[in-house]
């Protein structure tokens, strides 16, 4: 590796780093950092979680959370305690090491040009810096995921086993699509040249132990807890309504009766229902225009990539056919593999399509190094422009205008009870009126995590003078 591309990429890593940690303090711990704030802080102390449960592979609290981040969250809740840089350090970290990758893995495919332009455009991407600026365990993941790619492609099977296991750990969409890609990797790598090699036997081996203990984790009814609850095949509201759709349509046709059932059933439906999901998050709605609608994954109300992307994926994809369709095989199907796991719930989703993030830019960062120098610098000015109008939104508006969604509230009372604790009056928080306070309160305020276990499941929650209540 040159110096001058070194420096080159020392600049991208601190330039990133500037804006995803910039104003970062300005949004609270969201619901989901509060309780893995909780927990880490807990583990770090007792070893235990906050409902007692020693060492947990997977945490209650987060409705079947794998427990990756948590784990991997303690050096940085032990340095700067609960707060939202021990949440978020993790995340942020991730981040830096996914603009690396993306150089090894452009490098990789294509040439070291074009590794340092799908570093600079990871550094400035806006889904990766929304990732980055919370405590979200699928960042995280897909640094370990992208990881073990690298690994993978690089000959480093070692690596990458570990990397893939611990991410089917981090979250939980990944236990799908990691096998999918796992079976790309083998057709790209040359599959006959790879299998005689004794490392990656070791590994296959390491992948089975990592699976088996998730496959394990699934049948005691922990891992899927969460998603069990919330896929489309699941819904009651959604059964009934195809249910009623069906008998509205069997009455209507005009087929035979006996033929009534064939054209007009739920599987029909279903299969109609994820495909919509599916196409979805695929979408230029989602993908850049509005993204997933969601402020806590994407406060600058935009898409996911910036609009200038979009042609470059078009123009990347057309010189990929013409030129390499083996590796444009590779990165199609990265990509349509993807929303396989998050077309089940239903919606488009920020966090549960993050494995998409790496194939797209790579696709960009391909165009621009076959474009001419003129139009490269049109279309990366054209992308500064729209960066500086989306980021100032995310610095400067999304902390007032989304501060609900960020428990802001919650955060607030718990600071202001926290300064009350020695006035001797009773102070009632009440759960019905702010949300998520029953963990923003033993968060804040550094709760010892025994009193919060030993107080788990039960209202009220008293410590001291303050009292946790659900009465509304």
């Amino acid at each position: 590796m040159a110096r001058k591309s070194i420096l080159v990429l020392l600049g991208i890593v601190i330039m990133g780093l500037f804006l995803r940690v910039y104003r970062i303090t300005e949004l609270p711990m969201y619901g989901d950092e509060l309780t893995i704030a909780l927990d880490t802080y807990s583990i770090m102390k007792t070893g235990m979680d906050s409902t007692g449960t020693k060492l947990p592979v997977t945490f209650q609290m987060g409705s079947g959370r794998p427990g990756g981040y948590i784990y991997a969250s303690v050096p940085f809740v032990y340095i700067f305690g609960p707060t939202e840089w021990g949440v978020r350090s993790l995340s942020i970290l991730s981040s830096l090491g996914i603009m690396l990758l993306m150089y090894f893995l452009g490098k990789k495919l294509f040439d070291e040009k074009i590794g340092l332009i799908a570093s600079f455009i990871t550094s400035i991407s806006l889904w990766d810096i929304y990732l980055a600026r919370g405590g979200f365990e699928a960042h995280f993941a897909l640094f370990l995921a992208l990881f073990g790619i690298v690994s993978y492609l690089y000959g480093k099977y070692i690596p990458w086993a570990v990397a893939w296991g611990l991410t089917i750990f981090t979250y939980p969409t990944f236990k799908l699509t990691l096998p999918l890609m796992f079976l790309v990797l083998i057709w790209f790598g040359e599959f006959k040249k790879v299998i005689k090699n004794k490392f990656f036997i070791i590994s296959v081996i390491i992948l089975a132990v990592f699976g088996g203990l998730a496959i394990n984790e699934t049948f005691k009814g922990l891992s899927e807890q969460r998603f069990l609850t919330i896929n489309i095949l699941s819904d009651i509201n959604n059964r009934e309504q195809i249910i009623q759709l069906n008998n509205a349509e069997r009455t209507f046709s005009t087929l035979p009766v006996f033929l009534k059932p064939v054209f007009f059933n739920k599987p029909f439906e279903y299969a109609h229902i994820l495909l919509d999901s599916y196409g979805e998050n695929l979408s230029p709605s989602f993908l850049y225009l509005r993204g997933d609608r969601n402020p806590v994954h994407n406060p600058g109300e935009w898409g996911m990539f910036y609009l200038a992307e979009l042609p470059l994926l078009i123009i990347g994809l057309i010189i990929l056919w013409n030129r390499e369709k083996r590796k444009l095989i590779l990165i199609g199907l990265w990509i349509l593999i993807t929303p396989l796991a998050t077309m089940l719930l239903g919606q488009t989703h920020g966090l549960r399509n993050a494995l998409m993030l790496p194939p797209f830019i790579l696709l960009a960062s391909f165009a621009l190094s076959n474009l001419p120098r003129k139009l490269t610098y049109f279309f990366v000015a054209v992308i500064l422009i729209q960066s500086v109008f989306v980021l100032q939104r995310v610095y400067f508006l999304a902390p007032g205008k989304f501060a609900s969604f960020w428990s802001s509230e919650a955060k607030i009372k718990s600071l202001s009870a926290m300064s009350d604790k020695d006035s001797g009056k009773v102070i009632t928080l009440s759960t019905k009126k702010i949300d998520n306070i029953e963990y923003a309160y033993e968060v804040y305020a550094k709760i010892d995590p025994n009193l919060v276990i030993k107080q788990y499941g039960i209202f009220p929650k008293i410590y001291g003078n303050v009292r946790i209540d659900n009465a509304k």
